[in-house]
């Protein structure tokens, strides 16, 4: 079976973001990884040789191509993570 059948996308889908033509979404990475069986984040760990190494892309241009969905859900998602540590911080049952 292949990536595609496993995530139920389209064959010429993922072959767009392995070129780097397409950002998917949040929950298409996450589709991609469990197909793979591997965390979300493992995605973006490139293994050279021996050692592990992760890619650093140039925040600016990844940003630029990023479709505006996916900057907004980006920002809605890593608000509500920090308003919630925030929240917690301030709980007094937390002291």
């Amino acid at each position: 079976m292949t990536l595609a059948e496993l995530c139920d996308m389209g064959g010429n889908y993922i072959g767009q973001i392995e070129m780097g033509r397409r950002i998917p979404s949040f929950d298409k990475i996450e589709k991609i990884a469990a197909a793979l069986e591997i965390a979300s984040h493992e995605l973006f760990v490139c293994e050279t040789g021996e050692r592990q190494k992760v890619q650093k892309p140039k925040t600016n241009e990844y940003l630029k191509k990023m479709p505006a969905n996916v900057k907004k859900e980006l920002i809605s998602r890593l608000t509500a993570i920090i308003r919630k540590d925030i929240d917690d911080s301030l709980d007094p049952q937390n002291y």
